[in-house]
């Protein structure tokens, strides 16, 4: 999962508005050597913990955050249960923060230091997060805003979200570096824009050319509740259906609210990597 740049108490508000959810915040500044040193770490964790949300606040540039929780010492991360502090850790200590985050993270979502662990609801036990298998340099997404584009969001690192230009729909083309075995997907935007939440949505797999006008039966098409709207629970998937992904369209019909505009914020591949199995040796689907 992506980090998310906190750049306004106003921001923070909203992020932290969900009463169930686990945040942790990294309180840092650009001059600190212990702060960077101890940045890859957080970001691992950011990979491994799913259901945690992880977020950095940079002390000089938004200042009134760091009041808010009396940060003295940097780095200072601190744990919420919603909006409010339910614990901290002062200082680079690789090993403290990592066990920090397991003490508070949901314990259906903890994972293995192995690496990236999907949040194991009912029917995930055993898959993983597989956003790192998605070839950034090839995504795009049809009718996308130019501020908030679907490559931004798959990358993070910062205020980042993906929102529709022309109207609601949206049509995300995201194409995987090695075949995959998918077996659900989540999808989160913030309880303050729930009403632009996707809602339904269609699915295509090794289909690059979908379009808008497409005839072409998707491989599933899905209709989100809110908890899925929300990210709190995931959309699985006809998982027979998602057997040898090395392409998925991801066509958003309409949203929650019948809004003009779509928005998410995050966008999880939930699954299993097909072992040995490269794009290269991999022929080209026919196309029927």
């Amino acid at each position: 999962m992506s980090i998310t740049v906190v750049s306004s108490a106003a921001q923070l508000d909203s992020l932290t508005s969900d009463a169930s959810r686990v945040s942790i915040i990294d309180f840092h500044a650009v001059w600190c050597g212990p702060c960077k040193a101890i940045a890859p770490v957080y970001q691992r964790l950011a990979s491994q913990f799913p259901a945690v949300q992880f977020l950095k606040v940079d002390v000089d540039q938004v200042p009134a955050v760091a009041q808010r929780f009396s940060v003295s010492a940097m780095p200072t991360f601190v744990v919420l249960k919603g909006s409010n502090k339910v614990d901290e850790m002062k200082g680079a200590n690789p090993a403290g923060l990592m066990q920090l985050v397991k003490k508070h993270a949901p314990t259906s979502a903890s994972a293995s230091s192995s690496g990236p662990q999907a949040p194991q609801e009912k029917g995930l036990e055993g898959f993983t997060s597989l956003n790192s298998q998605v070839d950034q340099s090839q995504v795009h997404c049809l009718n996308e805003s130019a501020e908030h584009t679907l490559k931004g969001l798959l990358r993070g690192g910062g205020d980042k979200w993906l929102e529709s230009d022309a109207d609601e729909q949206l049509l995300l083309q995201i194409p995987l570096q090695q075949a995959i075995k998918l077996r659900a997907l989540r999808f989160t935007t913030l309880p303050s824009h729930l009403a632009h939440a996707p809602k339904t949505v269609r699915l295509f797999v090794n289909a690059p050319s979908t379009d808008f006008d497409t005839s072409a039966e998707p491989a599933q098409e899905v209709v989100l509740d809110e908890e899925q709207a929300k990210g709190n629970k995931s959309v699985e998937l006809r998982f027979v259906r998602f057997q040898s992904v090395t392409h998925l369209s991801v066509f958003v019909v309409d949203n929650q609210g019948g809004e003009d505009v779509s928005r998410i914020d995050k966008l999880e591949l939930v699954g299993l990597e097909v072992a040995g199995t490269r794009m290269s040796d991999l022929q080209k689907p026919e196309e029927e």
